[in-house]
């Protein structure tokens, strides 16, 4: 088994799937590296691919008001081996939310956007287990947002 097919094994997006899946979406897989505090996406920018990190740190930040109402950066979470990120660009084509930035040097694995739906499109059992994957962490990630 691929040392990538192993990666996504362990990944929550991709709980459920068969070995074959695995291999589907082993196959649309790119790697990445950044350096400490390169920019990996710019917010206001176009969906077209989203990541898992194979290895190192990264920061989500977005821009929210401070005490004077002035526009700031503000880091909404940091996220390490094993997470993702960038998924909500499988669900609607709007503009990135938040920038992302490397904390340390990181190791990605990107996957194109368009070709992952279509992949979905045509063995739609994989892009239903994922999408509710998907649904699953997006719930928990808005209920949790909501308690803070």
């Amino acid at each position: 088994m691929s040392d990538i097919k192993l990666f996504l094994k362990r990944v929550e997006m991709f709980i459920g799937l068969s070995d074959e899946m695995l291999s589907k979406v082993a196959s649309l897989c790119n790697s990445e590296a950044y350096k400490s505090d390169e920019t990996i996406i710019e917010r206001n920018s176009s969906p077209n691919n989203f990541y898992f990190i194979q290895d190192g740190t990264v920061e989500i930040i977005t821009a929210a008001n401070n005490d004077a109402q002035e526009l700031v950066d503000s880091v909404v979470v940091t996220l390490g081996t094993g997470q993702s990120f960038g998924e909500m660009g499988l669900v609607d084509s709007g503009a990135r939310s938040a920038t992302v930035k490397a904390v340390t040097d990181t190791k990605l694995l990107a996957v194109n956007c368009s070709n992952f739906l279509e992949l979905c499109e045509t063995d739609t059992n994989l892009g239903f287990k994922v999408m509710r994957n998907i649904a699953v962490d997006l719930s928990f990630k808005l209920r949790y947002r909501n308690l803070i």
